[in-house]
């Protein structure tokens, strides 16, 4: 007995009940068969009749991407999560290999991991373009630095990412607008500079810094004071094409209101009294190059209003002048408040907000980069024995101990200061606690506030256990070393604190520094611990 079937297309075709042939276009996922009653089946969700008059569309070829890629775990990753989007790949091991496949054949797209082992993304960018190869390349590393971002970027690089948890969205994004639109490489960069810091929060912003760059229009920078607001307008600027021109830098926090205006714009001869001479204003002083407003949220609100016009116009108007006169800058503003806060409570314009937030930079505090404080110290030291001809000299582990527990509520400035005073008060040798302020070593009892758990996690009991025998030493060395007297601070027992003593053994006579979680990484569990070993009433 023969069953008839429905297609999609909404043709009719008998087959066998053994051995049905379905059409091509039946067997697409996404649609499967519903039984109705005995003899008919239907597909769902049912598809719309073609006509058989209309021509079928042609289809379209998919892009064809060459992955770079030594780590073949994430090489597959990546050709898993590319597939679903439409896209077909290739994948190569190295550098060798990626040249190797595009001398053989054209690819639609590069994406290639910065750091291969027989070379580099790099490597590949400036093969490229020796070679006049039309392909986009995106570069992907997990070691993003301002200077590796804009040397890719001025190499011919479409895009610039760092390897987070949303590689694929992000990676699928860019590739997208790779074949939406064509992107031309940017002018060349004489001077390279950079952030210090190699945590992953500041390499984030090192990568922005650099596309950042290339896009001539507004930039709000925000962070705590301290954290390199400044630095990174300068490095904004240096990687521009307005590297040539002027770097203005306004405080509009330190100017009066009565003077901020003719500052920044400018006043005609006899605007005012006192007003012997015409002056041109600080936006006509950075032509074609970049003004930076540094604490742009202390500008008063009947300011704003002009300063909106300045960003919408490109056009500037001296005090007591009739005639407007158009300005070719840049304006890059920096604020440590919330602007969008201030503007909801009317204390800030929305339109000057939303016309400056067009690229916005969050610099993160220092408490938040704790992985980036050996670097920076280093960095500091190095360059304050250079200022000050000294010789080189390093932070004593102790030293190194207290600064892991400050706030720092000066940020990366606070740092810088702390460092220069430490460089010049060193007489030779590893620097100690006994070069710091007594305001930072009074300010030690804070630690428990200023702890953070490390991003990978860390050892609770071996931590508490150090912790434990700092606190013993320090007792023993304030009651002079008269162990009952050490005990009593510590509210133990005399033979506790002594059989204590006989298991630290020689180590009891040196004093431990202050622990910290970082120099604690957590230890693996014992085979056969797993979440299945816990009881029920703890998950």
């Amino acid at each position: 007995m023969r069953e008839r079937i429905r297609s999609i297309t909404g043709s009719e075709m008998t087959t066998s009940p053994r051995a049905s042939v379905l059409p091509r276009r039946k067997r697409m996922i996404g649609w499967f068969l519903i039984p109705q009653g005995r003899s008919t089946l239907r597909y769902w969700p049912p598809a719309p009749r073609l006509l058989k008059s209309e021509p079928m569309r042609p289809s379209i070829p998919p892009k064809t991407i060459l992955l770079v890629e030594d780590e073949a775990s994430f090489r597959e990753v990546l050709e898993m999560g590319l597939a679903p989007q439409g896209f077909e790949t290739v994948a190569a091991a190295g550098l060798a290999e990626a040249r190797a496949a595009l001398e053989g054949r054209p690819f639609d797209a590069v994406v290639s991991d910065l750091r291969l082992k027989d070379g580099s993304g790099i490597d590949l960018l400036n093969w490229v373009k020796e070679r006049d190869l039309e392909v986009p390349v995106v570069i992907m590393t997990a070691f993003a630095t301002t200077e590796t971002t804009v040397r890719a970027l001025n190499l011919g690089a479409v895009d610039f990412l760092t390897k987070t948890k949303n590689d694929i969205q992000e990676l699928t994004k860019v590739l997208k607008g790779i074949f939406a639109v064509s992107v031309s490489p940017g002018p060349e960069v004489r001077d390279i500079g950079d952030l210090v810091g190699v945590g992953p929060t500041i390499r984030k912003v090192q990568a922005l810094v650099g596309k950042i760059a290339r896009a001539d229009t507004t930039v709000l920078i925000t962070g705590e004071s301290g954290t390199g607001k400044e630095i990174v307008a300068r490095l904004v600027h240096r990687y521009s094409d307005r590297a040539k021109g002027p770097f203005v830098p306004v405080n509009c926090g330190a100017l009066p209101e009565a003077l901020l205006e003719s500052e920044l714009f400018g006043y005609e001869k006899g605007a005012f009294t006192g007003a012997n001479l015409t002056k041109r204003g600080l936006f006509e002083e950075a032509e074609g190059g970049v003004i930076f407003l540094d604490e742009i949220g202390e500008i008063p609100l009947p300011l704003q209003v002009k300063l909106l016009r300045v960003l919408q116009e490109r056009r500037i108007r001296r005090v007591g002048a009739n005639e407007e006169r158009a300005v070719d800058v840049r304006v890059i503003g920096a604020t440590n408040r919330d602007l969008r806060d201030r503007a909801a409570k009317g204390l800030f314009r929305q339109d000057l907000y939303y016309r400056l937030n067009i690229l916005h930079i969050e610099l993160p505090p220092l408490r938040e980069r704790q992985e980036d404080l050996p670097v920076l110290v280093e960095h500091f030291l190095a360059k304050f024995c250079r200022k000050l001809n000294k010789p080189p000299m390093g932070l004593g582990e102790e030293a190194m101990a207290v600064l892991r527990r400050c706030r720092f509520p000066g940020n990366v400035r606070e740092l810088e200061n702390l460092m220069e005073r430490c460089v010049a008060l060193n007489s030779g040798g590893p620097i100690g606690v006994d070069l710091f302020p007594d305001d930072l070593m009074t300010g030690g009892p804070r630690a428990a506030g200023a702890l953070e758990i490390p991003a990978g996690g860390f050892d609770l009991e071996g931590y508490l256990g150090a912790l434990k025998g700092h606190f013993m030493f320090r007792a023993l060395e304030r009651a002079e070393g008269n162990k009952t007297k050490a005990a009593r601070l510590l509210g133990m027992s005399f033979r506790a604190y002594r059989y204590w003593l006989q298991e630290m053994g020689p180590k009891g006579t040196q004093p431990p520094p202050f622990p910290v979680p970082e120099s604690f990484p957590p230890a693996e569990a014992p085979e056969g611990e797993n979440k299945g070993d816990i009881p029920n009433d703890f998950l």
